[in-house]
C-alpha cells in the first residue's frame, strides 16, 4: 500500500492537479468542440423499416379468380419490400446542395430501385424541391436524369398514408395490371433497372429531418424467405463536414475515446487525492495554532509558497500571508500579538523598536528599462541625474541618440525596495508624485520629473514594459518573469551585476538581506518559532528560495551564509 500511495504521489506531482483537472476538462470538451467548431455540419441517417410488403394471396380472392394470374402476382408481391430512411440535420448549421461534395446515395445490394418518395418534409413546396431532385442510377452510370425513361416515377404514396396502406394500394394496382384493366407491361429486360437513389438536392435546416421511402424488388433468382437487407450509403460533405450511420455501432468513437480518457484520469486524481496525501515528513517539526506574516510585496509570494508547504505537511497549522510593503508590515507588528505575528522587510529597518530579525535570504534588484531605451548601463550619477531631473530625455545619457522623454516608475514611501535604491544607489530622495500613468505630468505640471508609482515590483516592471522610455527598479524575478515578453531590459550598474549563483558581490550595490521580523523571541514550543525555523533551515524551504532566484542565508550544511552577514 505504501508502495502505491508513493507511486500515486509521485505522478501526481509530476503531472501536477491542475494539469489533470485541465486536462479532464479538455476531454469533456473535445467532442462539442468537435461537433460544433471543427466538424459543425452533420447529416445523420437512420433505416427504420427495411422489409417485404408482405402480402398474402388471401388478400386477392375477391379481386380476382384466376389462379394462374393470382400466382404470378404473389410470387412478384414476395419480391418487393419496402425501405424508409429518416435522413436529419444534426450539426449546428443549414445545409444546402452546395454543401456536398459527393451527394447523398443509397444504393440496396441485389434489389432494383421501383420508386422512391420523399416525406415529412414539412411543406408541399419543401417536398417538391426535394422530389426534384432525386435521381434513380444504374451500376454502368445511367440514371433517371439523361438514361432512358429518365422521369421520376410517381409516388408510392401520400405522406399521410401508412406503410400498410402503401402495401395495399401496390396491392390493388397489381392486380388491375393482371385483370387487363391498365396497357400490358413491357417485358421487364426493357424497363430501366435502377439500383440506387441519389438526393441531388438534399437542403436541410439545422435540426431539420426527411424521410426517404423506397420501393425495392428482389431479382428473380432472389430464393424465397427473407428479403435482403443490405443499404449503402455514400457521399460526401465539405468542410470536414460528416454523414453519419445512427445505426451503425462504432467500437471507438471520439466522445467514447475521450470520456474514457476523462474517466481514467478522473479515477486517478481521485485515488491520488484520496489515497496519495502528502507522506508525513519526520524533518518537519509541526506545531498547531495560527500564525499571521504581513509586509514586503517583493518576497511575501515565496514566503506564502513556503507556508503552503509547511500546512501541508501540518494540516493543524493556519498561516496566513498579506503583502503590504515591508515598513508597513515592521509598523504593523509593533502592536501586533508577539505570539502569532511576524513581518518581511527588505532589509533592516532603522530603530525596529525591540523587534529580532532573522536573515533569510539575499534578494538582487535591478535597474530596468523600457526595450526601446539606447543604453546597456548605467552610472550611479547617470541615476541621480535622472531622478533628480537634470536628466528629462535619453540623448542627453546617450548623445546622438534620438529625442526620448525619460519616464520614472517608482514605488510607494512604504516599499522597502524604494527605501534601499534610495539609500544603496541614488544616495538621495527619488523624487515626487508627478504623472498617473507616467506619460505627462498630469498631477504637477511644475515638477522636474515624470514620475509615477506602482504598488508591487510586477506592476512596476509591466509598466515599464509599456512605456516608451520608462525606467524603474524591481527584485531580479520579478525582472526575469517580464524579460521573457522583451518588452525591457535590465542594466548594470556602474557596469557591474551580482553573481548570484557564486554568492559573490562584486561591489554591486542594488541587493540586500530579506529579514522575517518577530516581537521577541517566541515560545519554543510555538507555531511561529516553529516555522522561523522551518523557513530558515528546512530543505523545501532553500528549494522555494533558490527557485525563486534568492539566495538562502543558511547553507545545506546549516551554516551561516558570510555574505548575509556583511548588510
Amino acid at each position: 500500500m505504501t508502495e502505491l500511495r508513493d507511486a500515486l504521489r509521485a505522478v501526481l506531482d509530476f503531472l501536477g492537479a491542475g494539469n489533470l483537472v485541465l486536462g479532464i476538462v479538455l476531454l469533456v470538451a473535445t467532442p462539442f468542440v468537435d461537433r460544433f467548431l471543427i466538424r459543425r455540419k452533420r447529416v445523420s441517417f437512420r433505416v427504420h423499416y427495411n422489409s417485404k410488403i408482405g402480402l398474402g394471396p388471401e388478400k386477392l380472392t375477391d379481386e380476382t379468380s384466376d389462379s394462374g394470374q393470382l400466382t404470378r402476382l404473389t410470387r412478384l408481391l414476395d419480391r418487393l419490400s419496402i425501405v424508409v430512411i429518416r435522413i436529419r440535420n444534426t450539426g449546428g448549421y443549414d445545409i444546402d446542395p452546395d454543401d456536398f461534395d459527393r451527394p447523398l446515395t443509397f444504393t440496396f445490394g441485389e434489389r432494383v430501385v421501383w420508386n422512391a418518395r420523399i416525406s415529412e418534409a414539412g411543406s408541399a413546396e419543401v417536398r417538391e424541391k426535394l422530389r426534384a431532385g432525386l435521381r434513380f442510377f444504374r451500376t454502368d452510370g445511367t440514371d433517371s436524369a439523361n438514361g432512358t425513361n429518365g422521369q421520376v416515377g410517381p409516388p408510392v404514396a401520400d405522406e399521410r398514408d401508412s406503410l400498410r396502406t402503401v402495401r395495399d394500394k401496390m396491392a390493388q394496382r397489381m392486380v388491375r395490371w393482371i385483370g387487363g384493366q391498365a396497357p400490358a407491361p413491357k417485358e421487364p429486360e426493357a424497363e430501366p433497372r435502377w439500383h440506387g437513389v441519389r438526393l441531388e438536392t438534399l437542403a436541410l435546416k439545422r435540426k431539420q429531418k426527411i424521410k426517404l421511402v423506397v420501393v425495392l424488388e428482389e431479382p428473380e433468382d432472389h430464393p424465397g424467405g427473407e428479403t435482403s437487407k443490405e443499404i449503402t450509403a455514400t457521399g460526401k460533405l465539405a468542410d470536414n463536414g460528416i454523414i453519419k450511420d445512427e445505426k451503425r455501432q462504432r467500437r471507438f468513437t471520439l466522445p467514447r475515446l475521450t470520456g474514457a480518457l476523462a474517466l481514467v484520469l478522473t479515477a486517478f486524481l481521485v485515488l491520488s487525492l484520496v489515497f496519495a496525501s502528502p507522506p508525513d515528513d519526520p524533518s518537519v517539526r509541526c506545531v498547531s495554532g495560527d500564525i499571521t506574516i504581513r509586509g514586503s510585496s517583493v518576497f511575501m509570494p515565496t514566503m506564502k509558497a513556503m507556508a503552503a508547504d509547511y500546512t501541508a505537511a501540518c494540516a493543524d497549522a493556519t498561516i496566513t500571508t498579506q503583502a503590504t510593503g515591508s515598513i508597513d508590515g515592521v509598523r504593523w507588528l509593533a502592536s501586533a500579538d508577539p505570539a502569532t505575528s511576524a513581518a518581511l522587510s527588505d532589509g533592516l529597518q532603522q530603530n525596529p523598536g525591540g523587534l529580532v530579525a532573522q536573515q533569510l535570504a539575499v534578494v538582487v534588484y535591478h535597474v530596468v528599462v523600457h526595450a526601446g531605451v539606447p543604453v546597456e548601463t548605467l552610472s550611479t550619477e547617470d541615476l541621480r541625474r535622472i531622478y533628480d531631473g537634470t536628466y528629462t530625455d535619453w540623448n542627453q545619457v546617450s548623445p546622438g541618440s534620438p529625442s526620448l522623454p525619460i519616464r520614472i516608475v517608482g514605488r510607494g514611501q512604504s516599499s522597502g525596495t524604494r527605501q534601499l535604491f534610495e539609500k544603496q544607489v541614488l544616495n538621495g530622495g527619488e523624487g515626487g508624485l508627478s504623472s498617473d500613468e507616467c506619460v505627462e505630468k498630469n498631477r504637477d505640471p511644475r515638477a522636474r520629473t515624470i514620475r509615477c508609482e506602482r504598488e508591487s515590483n510586477s506592476d512596476v516592471v509591466a509598466m515599464i514594459g509599456a512605456v516608451a522610455g520608462a525606467i524603474g527598479y524591481a527584485d531580479a524575478p520579478s525582472v526575469a518573469e517580464a524579460r521573457k515578453k522583451g518588452d525591457l531590459k535590465a542594466v548594470s550598474i556602474d557596469g557591474k551585476t551580482f553573481d548570484t549563483a557564486a554568492g559573490l558581490a562584486s561591489n554591486y550595490p542594488f541587493w540586500t538581506v530579506e529579514h522575517l521580523y518577530l516581537k521577541g523571541e517566541p515560545g519554543a514550543d510555538s507555531l511561529l518559532a516553529a516555522f522561523a525555523e522551518h523557513v530558515r533551515k528546512h530543505d523545501s524551504a532553500r528549494l522555494r528560495l533558490k527557485d525563486s532566484g534568492y539566495l538562502p542565508c543558511v547553507t545545506p550544511e546549516g551554516t551561516p551564509l558570510e555574505l548575509c552577514s556583511t548588510r
